[in-house]
């Protein structure tokens, strides 16, 4: 590979060798029918990498899009019951697996696990993921971090604001100094899952790793009723003083626009926000940049289940693709085209963007990279979770105490 090659330059030779290589196989091709949620046009050249790597290995792709995080779990299951279920699906990080566990719909994938050495090349927090009661059955496809604070460069030295190296105290006085300028301080979302990432940007940055994984992991009363939640909740609900009037229900496409287009100077989002830099021209260090919230990385990944199948050939399909999937080459191409960064650790990332490459120095560092919160708590938690958000976010009233006497029920009694 040309190490001097662009971002652009290295992702259009990427869709070059995928044309090119999409054609191989022949009849005898091991089947796989996948059900994803990358829907849009955009998100195809991503899809393509992983279908011409499985071609290229003796497989033969059929997918299937159905738009939405929750979309191919609820076909997934319809069609596991109606006696057709796919070889794979797109799962995000969650616990929405377990049910389809328990029921005994999904098939463990140990031996493709072992026969690759998984446990050698990806982190704690992914393996975790990744098992049920120590076997393996999802696969990680793409991995991102939510929790990265952007900035427009142009907007900070109009306005003579410092970039801030926490969300604390140099981050108000940051915001302080664009609202004094007249321009939107932070481009906020108002949906629930936005919100829920700028909350756990704030949590991650006021209590650390350590506390972090105290908090999900042990369920630690004194860290859930503790001086740092309580700083998180606080900074998260004051940030709506320095947020638009529109910011209710506005998706995250439009709110990084606010950002792009110079009306705001900072906004909380996933590393795919890179993308839509990317397709706006906008370049890294010169027109917008990048902090990592508490200097750590918040795991949320997306990951393909296998259910059970009964005809042998299509489970050899299934053992084939989670065996693609993860291969150090359609992990460089695939993360460099969507945006993420790979599940493991060996993968060369010398051609990505340098925010990917901070959040992978952060993968790759036991101390700093956490378990996503969404892993730790059931889905009925994780929807009062964010109900209570946008309670607390919308009630004037309504204090940071008692938003933490709400959070610690939901968490200590899930």
């Amino acid at each position: 590979m040309n190490r001097t090659l662009t971002s652009a330059a290295f992702i259009a030779s990427i869709i070059t060798t995928v044309s090119l290589s999409a054609t191989s196989g022949s009849a005898e091709d091991l089947p796989a029918d996948v059900v994803i949620a990358w829907v849009t046009a955009g998100e195809k050249p991503q899809v393509d990498v992983l279908s011409a790597a499985f071609a290229a290995a003796g497989g033969k792709w059929q997918s299937v899009a159905i738009a939405g995080s929750t979309g191919p779990v609820k076909t997934t299951i319809n069609r596991i019951l109606a006696g057709d279920p796919p070889s794979a699906a797109q799962f995000s990080t969650s616990q929405d697996h377990f049910d389809l566990v328990d029921k005994g719909m999904l098939a463990n994938i140990d031996d493709v696990s072992e026969a690759n050495h998984w446990r050698d090349v990806m982190p704690q927090p992914i393996l975790d993921a990744m098992a049920r009661d120590g076997r393996t059955y999802l696969v990680p496809v793409a991995v991102h971090t939510p929790n990265f604070l952007w900035y427009n460069k142009k907007v900070l030295a109009e306005v003579g604001a410092t970039v801030p190296k926490t969300m604390g105290d140099d981050f108000f006085a940051a915001m302080d100094k664009v609202k004094a300028a007249g321009k939107i301080p932070f481009a906020l979302s108002g949906t629930t899952s936005q919100l829920r990432f700028l909350f756990d940007a704030f949590l991650i940055d006021a209590i650390g790793t350590e506390q972090w994984n105290a908090l999900w992991q042990k369920k630690d009363e004194s860290v859930i009723r503790g001086d740092g939640v309580k700083t998180a909740l606080e900074r998260f609900k004051r940030v709506r003083d320095y947020a638009d009037a529109g910011y209710s229900g506005r998706t995250w496409n439009p709110t990084l626009d606010l950002l792009i287009s110079g009306q705001a100077a900072f906004d909380v989002l996933g590393d795919w926000a890179i993308g839509t830099f990317n397709a706006a021209g906008l370049k890294l260090d010169t027109d917008y940049g990048c902090v990592l919230a508490g200097n750590a990385m918040i795991i949320h990944a997306d990951y393909f289940a296998f259910p059970k199948q009964t005809d042998p050939k299509r489970t050899a399909g299934q053992k084939l693709l989670a065996k693609v999937l993860v291969e150090p080459d359609t992990q460089q191409k695939f993360s460099m085209i969507k945006g993420s960064i790979p599940p493991r650790k060996d993968v060369d990332i010398s051609p990505f963007n340098g925010c990917a490459k901070a959040s992978y120095a952060a993968f790759n560092d036991p101390k700093r990279v956490v378990g996503n919160d969404r892993t730790f708590l059931t889905p009925p938690a994780v929807g009062d979770v964010m109900d209570m958000l946008i309670e607390f976010m919308d009630t004037p009233e309504m204090t940071a105490s008692q938003a933490q006497e709400r959070f610690a029920d939901i968490v200590l009694n899930d």
